[in-house]
């Protein structure tokens, strides 16, 4: 099948696309092995002429009929009279907006344009229209559109597309309009369901490519000054950020680096900030931005994040502000009009969010002094938490070129912050880098062999103390929260299937002590400042370094010891290759790249200190830094345990190393498990013979094998085979000494 390209709106971080076919029918291009949210469909541009291989999407709404899968799919040509082509497929309407749709189209109080159920559903959702009148832009309200003049006050229809919204469409213009899905507002239940008509693209004259940035785009018309562009000398003599450290923060003293950071932006130079978790990053931009003229916009990945910001510095009495879709529709626009009157010092949003036309008008209205990008690693293809939106934060840096550009991380390795640097364009000289060293958090790795016995012991070395469990899945969360309370140690769950209310409620118990244990996935924490966090206790293994290191962080901020503790399991690390292979193709090297790093550093037998701060480009000068496990351990009598070793390494041998450590335990310690048995490994001489030790110390010798190098494991399928160390161990050529397995 051929289709043409007509329209490409924005969908998160990648794009709708609708298209025609050689029969002059509409179809809607969803790729099958990708979401359009997290960055998909972004090749295709408006005017292409694409072979594919599609079928027709399952389970399709009236009048939504367009949707097709497309498996398969290869670039052809451009089409150079675009207009002509989609006049001869789909010929529009022409005139009053009445002529859409059938005439069944109708207007709200407000004007916007929709259709009803009541009234009767079109036959398709999507079509031309050449207006016999001038439509002009209204930013009034929370979306961007473009009102139809009648003599009632006209009436509107919202603008999707990804070109850079016109003053006005004029008269005869070719324009693409579609039907948004089925919606009803959330504040008045008894309203009808309804499609909202929506403009999303048209077709100038003389327009330039789909694309390609106009005049207005980034900078302003001749003759004109733009918000952005005004000059900076007439700002009022700001007070010193000392006085409003103490004033305003409450905080006698800056920590290291933030004095400088502060001093730094304050001369309206960008910065790249990499500081630990816990070493104050968000005072570096919102003290800076009570001092600037002018609105300082705030990225952040996440709504819980931004709120739990936003109520902080709003108590401090800082004018600030969040948009996302946790508020109503008044409240929404109401903040905007705000930041247009110029009433808001910091602005919270999503990247995604940031992007929309209606955001940008809204921000070229007012004067935005100050670009922060939070989770800056997330714009860096190398980062571990890579999202396609923040790349389109460098055409907002561009429109924005006199506000300062600061980014921050606490995870970004020297590869992501050189593509954080490149990609945001800023100089060697405004890198801020601090040491990633914590020196206070002892950092320790276990076997996981049984999770609620360990986290029981866990628990009971810290009885009374405030830490956090971080489990891989919301499953674990909840069954570990209902394990340890059957034991009467009380925990709160915080993941994402929780409603907002009942996880504010829970990080509100924990923040103020009235519970001590929460356990988590990783979306929680973000933000919070609790600085008497005991320890962290990992039950399920990070997807990456960087995770692990953001996660740890949130432990010992007031300087005092606190413990970190990671249980273990190529079980996880099986789950996790999972859900890479599940994931975007194009972030599976990457992805792979760093669990292997993570894998390999919690299985080696070298200061953890030392190695982790070696990923993030920092040199350890200590040969043993005594707040790690292994260099404790370094300490410890090795013992010779060559007769366990050979036991376990025959079983691999003689079971064909085909198999994983679960597994040679069951036959080692004579299991009649179905899996055992049908394999005939009942039969060999190695079954039963490892009696002596039980599971959980068989795992502690089966790490110990492989940090020494006797055994390596298939990533792909999990099973164990000798090395040439291994053999030699096997055949008696040389001892294996190691540390007791006495727990």
């Amino acid at each position: 099948m051929r289709v043409l390209i007509v329209a490409k709106t924005r969908m998160g971080g990648g794009a709708c696309i609708g298209a025609i076919t050689e029969q002059g029918e509409s179809v809607r291009l969803i790729p099958s092995n990708a979401e359009p949210h997290d960055g998909a469909n972004r090749e295709y541009e408006v005017g292409t002429l694409w072979e594919i291989a599609a079928k027709p999407a399952t389970a399709l709404i009236p009048p939504h009929y367009e949707n097709i899968i497309v498996s398969e799919k290869q670039h052809l040509l451009t089409v150079t009279e675009l207009e002509s082509a989609i006049e001869l497929l789909m010929p529009p309407k022409i005139g009053h907006p009445r002529e859409l749709y059938e005439g069944l189209l109708q207007k709200t109080g407000s004007g916007a344009l929709y259709i009803a159920k009541q009234r009767g559903i079109p036959p398709y959702s999507t079509t031309f229209w050449r207006p016999d009148k001038e439509l002009t832009r209204d930013t009034e309200g929370r979306r961007v559109r473009y009102r139809y003049p009648t003599d009632d006050g006209g009436c509107t229809l919202t603008f999707v597309g990804f070109e850079e919204p016109l003053e006005t469409i004029p008269a005869d213009t070719l324009v693409r309009v579609s039907l948004a899905q089925w919606w009803k507002p959330t504040d008045r239940q008894d309203d009808e369901e309804r499609c909202r008509a929506q403009i999303s693209g048209w077709f100038l004259a003389a327009e330039k490519p789909i694309g390609e940035p106009s005049q207005s785009r980034f900078s302003a018309p001749v003759g004109e000054t733009s918000q952005s562009q005004r000059p900076r000398d007439d700002m009022p003599a700001p007070q010193t950020p000392r006085q409003f450290l103490k004033r305003v923060f409450g905080h006698d003293d800056f920590r290291p680096l933030q004095e400088e950071i502060i001093t730094h932006i304050l001369k309206q130079r960008d910065a790249l900030i990499v500081l630990p978790t816990g070493g104050g990053k968000s005072l570096c931009y919102q003290l800076p931005a009570l001092i600037f003229e002018g609105v300082s916009v705030v990225v952040s990945p996440l709504i819980s994040l931004m709120q739990d910001q936003v109520m902080q510095l709003q108590q401090r009495g800082i004018p600030a502000a969040f948009l996302n879709s946790t508020l109503n529709y008044d409240a929404y626009v109401d903040t905007m009009r705000q930041v247009k009157r110029g009433e808001i010092k910091l602005l919270y949003v999503a990247p995604e969010t940031l992007v929309r036309h209606e955001i940008l008008l809204m921000l070229d209205a007012a004067h935005v002094a100050c670009l922060a990008i939070d989770e800056a690693h997330c714009i860096s293809q190398w980062g571990h938490d890579f999202r396609p939106e923040y790349r389109q934060l460098v055409s907002v840096r561009e429109r924005f070129p006199n506000a300062v550009c600061v980014a921050m991380t606490a995870t970004a390795t020297p590869r992501v912050q050189a593509d954080i640097t490149q990609l945001l364009r800023l100089q060697a000289e405004n890198l801020f880098i601090a040491s990633f060293d914590r020196q206070n958090l002892f950092i320790a790795v276990e076997p996981k062999v049984e999770l609620l016995r360990q986290t029981l012991a866990f628990l009971n070395a810290h009885h009374g103390e405030s830490g956090i469990i971080y489990c891989q899945t919301k499953k674990q969360v909840a069954s570990l929260c209902h394990n340890l309370g059957t034991y009467g140690m009380k925990a709160l769950p915080y993941h994402a299937d929780l409603d907002s209310n009942t996880r504010a409620q829970h990080q509100d118990a924990f923040i103020n002590s009235d519970i001590r244990v929460i356990i988590a996935t990783i979306a929680f924490g973000m933000g919070i400042d609790k600085p008497d966090v005991r320890f962290v206790l990992h039950a399920g293994l990070p997807k990456e370094p960087e995770s692990y290191y953001q996660e740890i962080g949130r432990a010992g901020r007031d300087g005092q010891r606190a413990d970190c503790l990671l249980l273990f399991s190529y079980g996880d690390v099986d789950t996790i290759h999972h859900f890479i292979d599940e994931g975007a193709p194009s972030e599976r090297t990457g992805r792979i790249e760093r669990l292997n790093t993570l894998v390999n550093w919690a299985t080696s037998p070298a200061c953890r200190r030392k190695e982790l701060l070696a990923y993030f480009g920092e040199q350890y000068e200590q040969a043993n830094c005594g707040t790690c496990d292994n260099c404790l351990r370094a300490h410890e009598e090795r013992i010779n345990l060559t007769m366990p070793a050979q036991k376990f390494l025959s079983c691999v041998y003689r079971t064909g190393e085909l198999f994983g450590g679960s597994h040679l335990i069951s036959v080692l310690r004579g299991s009649r498990a179905k899996k055992v048995l049908g394999n005939g490994h009942d039969k060999l001489s190695t079954y039963g013979i490892g009696m002596e030790y039980s599971a959980a110390q068989w795992n502690y010798l089966i790490q110990q094998f492989i940090q020494q190098k006797l055994l390596v494991r298939d990533a792909q399928h999990g099973s164990l085979r000798l090395t040439e160390k291994g053999w030699a161990v096997l055949r008696s050529e040389e001892p294996f000494l190691g540390f007791s397995v006495e727990m």
